[in-house]
């Protein structure tokens, strides 16, 4: 028998062993809710959504208690990278419980049918930013007579 399966199903008898295996097994997080759980930086932060509507597409990243001098945008070619500092809302404190992230954080968002000459327009609102953009004509895209 190979000595990493013996290791597991030795350390899967002590949780049987203890009642904690159901406990893990019922209770058990999803990686994104645990990485989160303990303050640290999400492996996906900032969250972003991605939407369509007539001629622009449009982006929007959740950044809760950020302002925008917080937040730098750089566009290169289709890829859109975010970054800044999320700094906690109080100062000389001890956590008690934290499951916010604070500190550098960066992210690379991919801006489908990015026009060349297409301008991306960026606002803050109530701890979102919103991005738009003119998306490039699809090939086979419908084209209405006025």
């Amino acid at each position: 028998m190979d000595m990493d399966k013996l290791k597991q199903w030795m350390e899967l008898a002590q949780k049987l062993e203890k009642g904690d295996f159901w406990k893990s097994v019922f209770e058990a997080k999803d990686d994104a809710a645990s990485e989160g759980a303990e303050g640290s930086k999400p492996s996906r932060y900032p969250a972003y959504d991605l939407y369509e509507r007539e001629e622009e597409n449009w982006v929007v990243l959740e950044l809760p208690g950020l302002c925008k001098e917080d937040v730098e945008l750089t566009l290169s070619g289709n890829e859109l990278t975010v970054r800044g500092i999320a700094k906690p809302p109080l100062d000389n404190v001890v956590p008690l419980h934290k499951e916010r992230f604070y500190g550098p954080f960066e992210r690379m968002i991919p801006l489908p049918q990015l026009g060349e000459q297409s301008p991306v327009h960026a606002r803050f609102e109530r701890g979102l930013l919103i991005l738009n953009y003119e998306r490039m004509r699809r090939k086979d895209e419908h084209i209405e007579i006025e």
